[in-house]
């Protein structure tokens, strides 16, 4: 869900991910196979609660979806080799690589591998603009899995959902393929998107849109791309395998990107400057790592509600979809760095406690500073927001409460206690 959310950006709020996150996870657990590994790894953090760098890995709820900052780390979970632009207008850089598979049938005989790679031009200002390229392989297709900005997706139903588009062939230099429009738009998706959509050697590629030639540029929304046809074929017909690339720049260099196995692990580390602290799972407290990322205070590639003034690892902790004592989608948001994630100055404060000589400042977000509104399960309860910001060995804590109300200390407890794990150095 979290790619087809708004196509011209990923990077949606904390607070949307992570409800998707961990209502698709609920969902996942309840199958079989998939419950029976859940229960195999909670009897094993049980007596193993730490984990060394060597076998360093998150089971994320979603494994099938990955995003990259980079393109040579998006190579390296790749299931298919596909081509990438060479040439861009100026002003554009990569924003992430995101990798997906896609299916709507039981048996996945529709199943699509997709690549969507996002690049961003005025990053953060209200003239933002991205333009987005996918590369597809395997018996689906990009128009039914609703990938195309230029065509609406079917429902659940079968039926074509307005708006509706217009179909053509068209010849870009000397690539032939099938352009899309969309002819009537909505306020959220204006008329003026597009798509166009090719063949290279089995694999379907597509470049999402808006048109530099619409009349009606002021119903462009943000978040968007905007290209003039002569821009458009000098992109498709620049095409290269990545190991090919001269002109355009993949690195993800200064940006944020999610840690999945001690590749990650060890530059998040080295980009630290410290060692961080790491609870695979908190079996006292039933909370589990779910998901970790690196953020840099100065990225072009997410939009979350916090952004950081010094690097920072952020991870969320979730309890068992199955809980007896934590409500769905309660959640723990601890970020490690150099700074503080958020400004006391700006929150009441609550109490002051302390922990094995650890002196912990507890705030509340009732004004909702930092974040709206964040709903439980039943749309309707509105979960409090605590912050608790500490010190520890040179480091400075923020742990972040959505829920969790009557066990909050005691995950603290565990957070301040725990020795960090043997890490790789840098």
């Amino acid at each position: 869900m979290i790619p087809k959310y708004n196509k011209g950006r990923y990077m949606v709020s904390v607070a949307v991910i992570v409800v998707l996150i961990i209502a698709t996870g609920a969902v996942l657990l309840t199958q079989g196979h998939q419950t029976g590994e859940h229960n195999s790894s909670d009897q094993n953090t049980q007596t193993a609660p730490q984990v060394q760098s060597a076998s360093f890995k998150i089971e994320r709820p979603m494994d099938w979806f990955k995003w990259f900052h980079s393109l040579d780390r998006a190579a390296d979970f790749s299931k298919f080799e596909y081509k990438v632009p060479d040439y861009l207008p100026d002003g554009y850089q990569l924003r992430n690589v995101n990798q997906n598979m896609l299916f709507s049938t039981p048996d996945r005989t529709d199943l699509l591998d997709v690549v969507t790679i996002s690049f961003v031009s005025q990053f953060g200002n209200n003239n933002e603009q991205n333009i987005e390229i996918v590369a597809s392989k395997g018996p689906g297709n990009m128009l039914e899995q609703g990938l195309l900005w230029g065509a609406p997706r079917s429902s659940s139903s079968g039926i074509t959902e307005a708006p509706s588009f217009q179909e053509e062939q068209v010849t870009l230099g000397h690539v032939t393929g099938v352009q899309y429009t969309k002819t009537q738009g909505t306020k959220r998706k204006p008329n003026g998107a597009q798509s166009f959509v090719w063949q290279d050697d089995g694999v379907s590629y597509a470049i999402n849109y808006y048109s530099g030639n619409e009349t009606s540029k002021e119903k462009l929304q943000l978040h968007r791309g905007t290209l003039m046809q002569e821009d458009l074929a000098q992109i498709i017909q620049s095409f290269v395998l990545p190991q090919q690339v001269q002109h355009i720049r993949y690195d993800g260099e200064g940006n944020s990107f999610p840690l999945y196995d001690e590749t990650d692990l060890t530059e998040a580390q080295k980009i630290l400057g410290f060692q961080p602290k790491f609870h695979m799972n908190m079996p006292d407290t039933q909370l589990k790592l779910i998901d970790s990322t690196l953020l840099r205070p100065k990225d072009q590639n997410t939009g979350f509600d916090l952004r950081p003034s010094a690097d920072t690892l952020w991870n969320i902790y979730s309890p068992p979809y199955d809980s007896t004592i934590y409500d769905l989608n309660d959640q723990l948001w601890l970020y490690e760095s150099k700074k503080y994630m958020v400004d006391p100055a700006k929150l009441p404060l609550l109490r002051k406690l302390e922990i094995d000589s650890v002196e912990i400042m507890a705030y509340n977000d009732n004004a909702h500073v930092y974040f709206g509104p964040f709903y439980g399960a039943d749309k309707t309860k509105i979960k409090n927001q605590t912050y608790y910001l500490w010190k520890q060995d040179g480091i400075c804590y923020t742990a972040v409460f959505v829920g969790l109300d009557k066990y909050q200390e005691e995950n603290l407890k565990t957070l301040i206690l725990a020795p960090s794990p043997p890490l790789k150095s840098a």
